[in-house]
């Protein structure tokens, strides 16, 4: 079996796989339609309001045919979009959830309206008594949800032939939904089951029943996904983000139909509005961990707009793991979290102890970020640590996903095994901010404990850092692990990357000992770094940023490699803001390395394994 497959979940999926099987085939029966009869609904009572900005160049692009989704592009012509063949069912399960119907919204003419019923009719068609995809829990979910919230461009003023059949579909896809909402699954995909619920018991006529059944188990989700400090729990940004858009719309259409919000949703927003500022850079956009991508425009706006107290991110989050350090015009973000439980891990990263810097507006190091929209292969390099701004050794990444044709396809390409011990603990002075981190990502393969110490002075303008590698006492491998696990490892080469926004321009000294890096706004930062031993290399290389979501832009990254020696590695490095925009560094700056402030031996814990 591969490395990290273990066998206990690969006989659940197993099982879970065959149930759904069966399940599916009971579905597509005529006989299991005839349950889904009953009234229809005359009107949809209230359309809520999609918090998610649409896009009019994107509903022009798919007005000509071409459907640029999260897990591929097609290009369509005379056949509907729902016949041509998926290029992964990321894709397939996007195109039927219909979230796409908002940017035809922001359109808002009068051909957008007729392309979007169009479409309407077409799902119908081809997918309206039932699809493998597209009446999947938390498709059906998104699409209900789209569908209410752009009610009036799929609506008003239509055919009466149309509004019947769609509303007796909605329906349909309702009643399914109530009985089949607690099989989606774990994580994101079931909330949105839950949402889609309620959203169709309150915005159709006939779906008080469905209102209730749907709160409850938005309740129920809330209390296992929403952890104590606000974050989710799969650790994402972008799950943060995409919840708290539909969590919203779903209070203020509750409080439109003047319907009590229940305390368990009203709580839920209130801890995770300062999460998401947490997550948001100078720019305004997220922070890129574990699948996400800056976000689309204008979203963190809009549902900020609903957030009362308006307060600043704290600093630090003990349950979902990550640390922020914000001095000046610097916010720095670290990841100092385990990785999140399997079931939860589709777009976890191996990113331990990875950090991102902006100052002001400007982003400065960045992870690489994720993108859905050009295939697997993509997606799997930006999710290894490589991809992240910390430490790698021998370009193994720090987590393990799943590997082998039969694993991929039962538990999909969630984490295997990753650091099992994160400790993290900061002290905060008039000084500045210092941080401390290890984590156990290379202990199993290498015999290897990371150390990172970040230290923000309180100008904002010095950035200090130190990373390194421990060998710990070798025990006995455990009895699944691979030969080329059991044997010793030694002098073995590591690579810190630091990978630089597009917009940052930098130069390699001509003697190699520092970096000058240029950004957008035209400040100019000094990067230096010194290998313990002197046996150690600075060099600039080539990489990708991602974290637009639909585009691909060409970046560099500061790498510094070495090799461990005698059990241990350690590299010291600065990063330094100049005194003037683009200035060449004084000859005081291009001194030793700053040392780290003595801040004692004591420290506030605020990380646990």
């Amino acid at each position: 079996m591969p490395a990290g497959n273990r066998l206990r979940d690969l006989i659940w999926a197993a099982l879970a796989g065959a149930f759904d099987h069966s399940l599916a085939w009971i579905f597509s029966t005529k006989a299991y339609r005839l349950t889904l009869r009953g009234p229809m609904p005359d009107h949809m009572v209230h359309y809520p309001k999609d918090l998610r900005p649409g896009r009019a160049d994107k509903a022009a692009a798919m007005m000509n045919g071409r459907f640029d989704l999260p897990g591929g592009q097609v290009k369509v012509s005379e056949i509907s979009p729902f016949l041509a063949e998926a290029p992964s069912e990321t894709w397939a399960e996007e195109l039927h959830g219909f979230s796409w119907a908002r940017h035809l919204s922001a359109r808002g003419d009068k051909e957008s309206r007729q392309f979007a019923r169009l479409l309407v009719e077409n799902w119908v068609s081809a997918a309206g008594r039932w699809h493998p995809v597209g009446w999947r829990p938390h498709v059906i979910g998104r699409r209900l949800i789209s569908w209410v919230a752009n009610g009036r461009l799929l609506m008003e003023d239509s055919e009466l032939v149309y509004r019947s059949t769609m509303l007796r579909n909605m329906a349909a896809q309702a009643r399914h939904l109530s009985r089949v909402a607690r099989l989606a699954p774990p994580g994101e995909a079931r909330l949105t089951a839950a949402l889609g619920l309620a959203f169709s018991g309150l915005c159709l006529s006939d779906g008080p029943k469905r209102l209730a059944k749907g709160l409850k188990l938005v309740c129920e989700e809330l209390e296992r996904q929403i952890l104590p400090d606000g974050g989710h729990v799969s650790r994402s940004p972008a799950a943060q983000l995409s919840i708290l858009l539909d969590l919203v719309s779903l209070r203020e259409a509750l409080i439109a139909r003047r319907v009590e919000v229940p305390l368990e949703i009203r709580n839920a927003i209130d801890r995770m509005m300062p999460m998401l500022r947490f997550f948001r850079h100078g720019d305004g956009k997220l922070a890129l961990f574990n699948g996400s991508n800056e976000g689309p425009d204008g979203a963190i706006d809009a549902v900020l707009a609903y957030d009362d107290t308006k307060g600043k991110p704290f600093g630090f989050a003990p349950h979902s793991g990550y640390q922020r350090l914000a001095a000046g015009p610097s916010n720095i973000i670290v990841d100092t979290g385990p990785p999140p439980p399997g079931r939860y891990s589709h777009d976890s990263h191996a990113g331990c102890l990875s950090f991102e810097l902006s100052a002001g507006r400007s982003r400065i190091v960045v992870n690489c970020g994720d993108t859905r929209l050009f295939g697997p292969d993509w997606r799997a390099a930006s999710r290894a640590t490589a991809a992240h701004s910390t430490l790698v050794v021998e370009d193994t990444s720090s987590a393990r996903f799943t590997q082998g044709a039969m694993a991929h396809i039962l538990l999909g390409p969630r984490l295997m095994e990753g650091p099992a011990r994160v400790e993290s603990r900061r002290n905060e002075t008039p000084e500045g901010i210092l941080l401390e981190a290890s984590h156990n990502g290379y202990e199993t393969r290498f015999g290897l404990i990371h150390r990172r110490r970040l230290f923000l002075s309180a100008s904002g303008e010095d950035l200090r850092g130190e990373d390194q590698l421990l060998r710990i006492e070798e025990g006995d491998p455990p009895p699944w692990a691979p030969a080329y696990w059991k044997k010793k490892t030694e002098n073995e080469a590591f690579a810190i990357r630091f990978h630089l926004h597009p917009e940052a321009r930098a130069s390699l000294a001509h003697d190699g000992s520092n970096v000058l890096v240029l950004l957008g706004n035209g400040d100019g930062w000094q990067f230096r770094a010194r290998v313990a031993g002197g046996d150690g290399q600075l060099g600039l290389e080539d990489s990708v940023y991602l974290g637009g979501g639909e585009t691909t832009r060409r970046a560099e990254q500061i790498v510094v490699s070495g090799r461990v020696f005698k059990d241990e590695a350690k590299v010291q490095w600065a990063w330094r803001r100049l005194s003037t925009r683009g200035a060449a560094p004084r000859a005081a700056e291009e001194a030793d390395l700053p040392a780290f402030p003595d801040f004692g031996p004591e420290f506030e814990e605020d990380g646990a394994d």
